[in-house]
């Protein structure tokens, strides 16, 4: 890590600190009626918020065409990765820095496309691992098998 962007995430953490404790001290100074106000205006917020992550995260699972292109065995897969993707996002959002004039809208889809991509992979390492079928039988361990003495030759001596 260079030096300007030791000193530009260190900016970013001061300052988000002080943020957060400001709006901390303007909360407790807040009377009951204004704390429930805000309550619901940030509820609604967070709501709203949720519905653009997951239209952002539905458009990615679209533009790999997870659900038309049946690349995927099991369809329950795509669910998980949906909310993996969420909560990728929901960890990360935190991170989003609006004093560097990035797009938040590109950061949130960078976030959902790598937990998408990671997802992915795991699938894929899963389903190469997995084995069915008769080859499962195969290359199970015959002590495993309690109607097989043929692993058993190498214990009793």
């Amino acid at each position: 890590m260079t030096e300007e962007k030791y000193n530009t995430a260190k900016k970013f953490i001061l300052d988000k600190s002080k943020s957060i404790n400001e709006l901390q001290e303007k909360f407790n100074n807040m009377s009951d009626v204004e704390k429930a106000q805000f309550r619901l205006k940030l509820d609604k917020l967070k709501n709203e918020m949720c519905d653009y992550f997951l239209k952002i995260i539905n458009g990615r699972i679209n533009s790999f065409r997870l659900r038309s292109s049946g690349a995927l065995k099991n369809h329950e897969d795509i669910n998980d990765i949906i909310q993996d993707a969420f909560i990728a996002v929901m960890t990360y959002i935190n991170r989003y820095n609006d004093k560097l004039a990035t797009s938040a809208f590109a950061y949130v889809t960078q976030l959902a496309t790598n937990s998408i991509l990671f997802s992915l992979n795991e699938i894929k390492e899963r389903e190469a691992n997995m084995i069915t079928g008769l080859d499962f039988y195969d290359n199970l361990n015959t002590l495993d098998d309690p109607h097989s003495l043929t692993g058993l030759n190498k214990f009793v001596e």
